[in-house]
């Protein structure tokens, strides 16, 4: 199993929406996926998988732990 590190080292990211950070997602094999905040960390899934979320509104990169969110 082959994981994908990033570093924990960048800048901060700040969102320009109001209220700050509306919603969460990435890009996988070119699909949105959907996420939300984990305050525990990042999801092992995410971790692996090696995704990077960003605000739905303004595109910054979310700078701390998330999860996938689950379809309803």
């Amino acid at each position: 199993m082959f994981f994908k590190w990033r570093s924990s080292r960048r800048g901060v990211t700040t969102c320009a929406c109001s209220p700050e950070w509306p919603g969460l997602r990435a890009e996988l094999d070119g699909h949105q996926v959907p996420g939300r905040p984990s305050p525990g960390g990042s999801s092992p899934l995410v971790l692996m998988l090696g995704l990077v979320a960003s605000c739905t509104g303004c595109g910054a990169e979310y700078p701390h732990g998330w999860a996938v969110a689950e379809r309803g």
